[in-house]
């Protein structure tokens, strides 16, 4: 080790002083391998040029240029590069070659290679796949890669590196069940491998298995906690089971650490909605929405529009509407939004025309047999709320009044159920005229504003709203996220 930070210190000096110094072959090799491991490609270029011009016959160093154009992937030259050297029994000289016509495709030449090892019952051959599993699975050249670790599981059953890289084959295939008795077996051999705890982790994370996942992703960082990736996928995991308290503690300590602020925060804030700390936040998510290299989700809007909501800052959240229009003019749930943010600001009109509009574009999405299941889902989960504020809608209005409702009354009823048969029969049959007087006597009870209609001064009219498809219509539309005095999101 004090041998090498010599080396590196004298390569510091040559570059901070401008000046060429000598370096031995070995030494050039010992700089070449640590700025490789290192992942430092710009150092290592240089050293290699300058281990050519002190250096040019030394066959290690013509090596190291084979790689350089491989990771160049410049396969060809790579390739003559490696028939210039001519040593046929350099077992280095050939994985190289190997790799090569891996990324060319020209797999005859590997299997006719391996063959011949294999005939010869060669010591090479463990190595041969050990090195050869790992380039295929990183090439995505996975039916190879399958017949490659088929073949050497059988004749080398124990090998570790061949079990792992079976192991991420099957997690690339879609396959984590199989995947997780592979990595299971690996733990077994190994118990304080964090790469294959790792490895867990993210097999139960494709399962939807998160508590199981966190399991894993902990003992992973008890081999090493220091691992940055590891634990953003345990505040993931920790979010998607709704630990949401517990994962704003991992994703707080990651930002103190100074880690990925700008990827973390919107998951921070998203915790802190979720887990109802709205001012937190709303805090975060204004900071982002400054930022106009982050400020392109429309996700993101969304959220700070909500977080206004459930902060009293209904204003600041129709400000912003005008510019969420325009960005995205296509989102059916953004409508929703519009129209509950007009209700909250006492633009009742308003309200009552975008509802409308949404309504009508449910009719035609069910008339022309588009699906929409999880439009079902979530009116399911309305049920209560919504029959009750019909009912109370009902002993607000004069007998009179009730019945020429009821049409209304009944459409809206069915598409609450996710009756759309009967939405669609019903709601056909009510005039556009019914249908918004239904909806401004329910806005009132709402909000306890005027059910008389006023001069239009929104800036959506129904005409000039695009729509996107209607199942985009599905997901939250006409939830009780706003369809309840507090905006809670069920």
């Amino acid at each position: 080790m004090d041998e090498m930070n010599y080396i590196l210190q004298r390569y510091s000096l040559m570059e901070s002083s401008g000046t060429e110094i000598y370096f031995d072959a070995d030494e050039i090799v010992d700089l070449l391998d640590h700025f490789e491991e290192t992942g430092e490609f710009e150092h290592y270029e240089k050293v290699l040029e300058l281990g050519q011009k002190l250096h040019p016959e030394n066959q290690d160093i013509k090596i190291r240029i084979c790689r350089a154009l491989i990771y160049r992937e410049e396969y060809e030259t790579a390739l003559r590069t490696i028939e210039r050297i001519g040593d046929p029994d350099n077992l280095e000289l050939n994985l190289l070659k190997m790799e090569c016509f891996c990324a060319l495709g020209h797999f005859n030449e590997i299997w006719a290679f391996i063959e011949e090892k294999q005939a010869e019952n060669s010591e090479e051959l463990e190595d041969i796949f050990e090195y050869l599993a790992p380039v295929m699975n990183e090439l995505s050249r996975f039916d190879e890669a399958y017949l490659l670790l088929h073949r050497g599981l059988a004749l080398f059953p124990d090998n570790l590196t061949l079990k792992e890289e079976y192991c991420y084959y099957l997690e690339m295939q879609g396959r984590p069940q199989q995947a997780l008795l592979i990595c299971n077996e690996l733990i077994d051999a190994d118990p304080y491998s964090v790469d294959y705890w790792y490895m867990q982790g993210r097999l139960c994370l494709m399962q939807g298995d998160y508590d199981k996942a966190v399991d894993a992703f902990d003992f992973a960082l008890a081999c090493d906690d220091s691992d940055i990736e590891i634990k953003v996928m345990k505040a993931y995991c920790l979010f998607m089971n709704e630990h949401y308290e517990k994962a704003i503690d991992v994703y707080l300590e990651l930002l103190s650490d100074g880690h990925f602020s700008q990827n973390i925060q919107p998951y921070l804030a998203e915790c802190y909605m979720k887990s109802e700390h709205f001012e937190q936040a709303y805090t975060i998510f204004k900071e982002l929405l400054e930022d106009t290299d982050i400020a392109q989700g429309l996700a993101l809007y969304k959220n700070y529009i909500r977080c206004c909501l459930e902060t009293g800052r209904e204003n600041e959240a129709n400000e912003i509407l005008p510019e969420m229009a325009t960005r995205f003019p296509e989102d059916l749930l953004l409508l929703t939004l519009q129209a509950f943010v007009h209700l909250a600001t006492g633009e009742q009109d308003e309200a009552v025309e975008i509802t409308l509009y949404i309504l009508n574009l449910v009719y035609e999405a069910s008339v022309e047999g588009k699906r929409m299941p999880e439009m079902t889902k979530h009116m399911h989960s309305l049920g209560q709320n919504v029959k009750q504020m019909i009912e109370d809608i009902f002993r607000l209005t004069e007998p009179r009044m009730k019945k020429s409702y009821l049409p209304v009354h009944q459409a809206v009823y069915c598409l609450m159920k996710g009756d759309m048969k009967r939405f669609r029969k019903k709601y056909a049959k009510c005039p556009p005229d019914l249908v918004a007087g239904y909806l401004r006597r329910i806005f009132s009870a709402i909000r306890g504003l005027p059910d008389e209609p006023r001069a239009k001064k929104g800036f959506l009219l129904a005409n000039e709203i695009h729509s996107e498809s209607a199942e985009c219509v599905a997901s939250n539309q006409l939830s009780s996220s706003y369809l309840t005095n507090g905006y809670h999101n069920n």
